[in-house]
């Protein structure tokens, strides 16, 4: 920019800037180019009478910058002057309108368009059928589609996409099967369509069969895998990507890093640390913050500190990946001091930091500091309490054996509690011996979502510590009649010579399940030779007992 300003002020000595054309220029190459608007702003205004060309470009800005308030406000005060819009006028104000998104004002401008004869454009076709579907309102873009009949793949791309950004994939697939000219990008969007709504095993038997193959189409179905938690078959797929000869870019490395976050996979999370430096991919703040986030979750705090420290741009998200994985792995004090530099350096909690920030306060024991920081984040950050924070309050108090305090916030919870909630609640509850659970707690816990039986199971156990066998029985009746008789089995993972196995409890379908029972089985040994000696009123009764 510096250089530019050089080059702006010779233009002006010279008096060259009068000159309409080379305004404009200047006007494009700032808005556009550099993405600096209020430089532009200030050329543009210095122009005497700005031409369509003029106006249009900073309309572009906007957009550009996703500001599309202050592009119709440009669009409005140009129609004010009398400056007559063109084509590309119209498709920057229609993108403005798409990302409002304003349907009335839209069909304003549609009606502009028809009115001066420019409706047959292909481009402006394309710009009104995106911002119908972008104002949810698939069926004018549909009756505009099929208005005018058109072998146009941008116009077919473009109406595709709206169908499955709707959820419509039966259409959507239709007009993907009736295409007659189909490009790469035809099978991403029909690919991408299908992973938004889940339907991942469809879009990979698309991928499947793809003519060709581009970076988007390997990037997008990795990240579809990594959405859908499936990180082994991410990883998977990545790997074919580099035997097909693709190279991967900044953003297919940030949903590889997430996968091995998934499952642990340090190995791969440090070859791709290593590939991003030797291969000068862009590393931006999003690269850093997977980075950040891959080592915490992966166990190695150390490192993360360490990338998280040599970040040259910080984002909400890096500062959160830092604060939770410390937290998570117990270094409460640690976790609240990188909170502190956070608020030192300006950035704005949210809901996710505040996770992080009671998480600590749990591992540190403090019920004083994490009721003061829950009263910050109502009260100072204006951020509503959220499952997840109760959930951490309910576990500080119960940790400390505050067992009737926990209830109480319980009870006055402005949101439903879950799982999670009531399994802190009832642990602490087993943990601390306190057994008067209540029959209005038990009510609660009956109007939950009946996939997940881990509290009843913790329930039932506590009276069973207790040789309440009666209400033992009551439980598990009740468990039965709403089908949660077990709970879902725990599941780990680790990572041996770049190699992720995975476990379920009991799990027999390992090739050397065999082996692994012969040294848990020696460990035990061990542990007993040592002289440990297990609290067996921790232990879960089995349902089936």
């Amino acid at each position: 920019m510096k250089e530019f300003k050089q080059i702006h002020a010779q233009i002006v000595r010279t008096n060259q800037i009068i000159d309409i054309l080379v305004a404009t220029k200047m006007v494009e190459f700032c808005a556009v180019s550099m993405r600096n608007i209020d430089y532009a702003y200030r050329v543009f205004n210095n122009i005497d009478r700005p031409n369509a060309y003029a106006w249009t470009t900073m309309i572009r800005g906007f957009v550009e910058i996703r500001n599309p308030e202050k592009a119709t406000e440009f669009y409005s005060l140009m129609r004010k002057l009398g400056v007559e819009p063109n084509k590309f006028t119209f498709v920057f104000v229609l993108k403005a309108y798409s990302l409002k998104p304003s349907y009335q004002e839209g069909r304003v401008v549609h009606g502009k368009v028809v009115k001066l004869g420019m409706h047959l454009d292909e481009f402006l076709r394309n710009g009104l059928i995106h911002m119908y579907s972008k104002c949810g309102n698939i069926g004018s873009a549909h009756c505009l589609f099929i208005e005018v009949p058109s072998n146009n793949v941008v116009n077919w791309n473009t109406m595709v996409t709206a169908c499955f950004a709707c959820g419509d994939t039966e259409r959507g697939r239709r007009l993907f099967d009736e295409m007659t000219d189909r490009n790469v990008e035809s099978w991403n969007t029909v690919i991408s369509g299908y992973s938004k709504w889940g339907k991942v095993d469809v879009a990979r038997s698309l991928f499947d069969v793809m003519p060709e193959r581009d970076l988007v189409s390997w990037s997008g179905m990795i990240s579809s895998y990594v959405h859908s938690r499936r990180a082994t078959d991410a990883l998977d797929l990545f790997k074919q990507m580099q035997v097909s000869g693709v190279r991967p870019d900044s953003v297919t490395m940030v949903s590889i890093l997430s996968a091995c976050s998934q499952i642990g996979a340090l190995d791969m999370g440090r070859w791709i640390h290593t590939y991003v430096g030797k291969n000068n991919l862009k590393y931006d703040v999003f690269l850093g913050t997977s980075l950040v986030d891959m080592y915490a979750k992966c166990g190695c705090i150390d490192i993360a500190l360490q990338v998280f420290n040599c970040m040259p741009q910080r984002n909400i998200c890096s500062w959160n990946a830092m604060l939770c994985g410390l937290a998570m792995h117990g270094h409460g004090a640690e976790a609240l001091a990188v909170f502190k530099q956070m608020e030192s350096a300006h950035v704005g909690a949210n809901d996710v930091t505040f996770v992080g920030v009671l998480c600590a306060c749990c591992h540190i024991g403090s019920v004083d500091e994490g009721h003061r920081q829950f009263n910050r984040m109502c009260n100072e950050f204006n951020i509503s309490p959220k499952v997840e924070h109760y959930g951490c309050m309910v576990d500080i108090l119960g940790r400390a054996g505050l067992i009737d305090e926990a209830k109480k916030l319980i009870k006055n919870m402005s949101v439903e509690p879950n799982v999670v909630v009531w399994g802190a609640f009832l642990s602490a509850c087993k943990i601390h011996g306190d057994t008067n659970i209540g029959e209005d707690m038990v009510r609660h816990l009956q109007k939950l979502a009946t996939g997940d039986g881990g509290c009843y199971v913790l329930l039932s156990n506590i009276y069973a510590a207790e040789n309440r066998w009666d209400e033992v029985s009551k439980m598990r009746k009740m468990m039965r009649r709403m089908g949660v008789e077990k709970k879902n089995p725990g599941c780990s993972s680790i990572e041996v010579e770049s190699v992720v196995h995975e476990f379920l409890v009991g799990d027999k379908l390992h090739p050397y399940w065999r082996e692994i029972y012969e040294v848990t089985n020696r460990i035990h040994c061990h542990l007993e030779v040592e002289g440990y000696a297990p609290n067996p009123s921790l232990v879960l009764y089995s349902i089936d007992e």
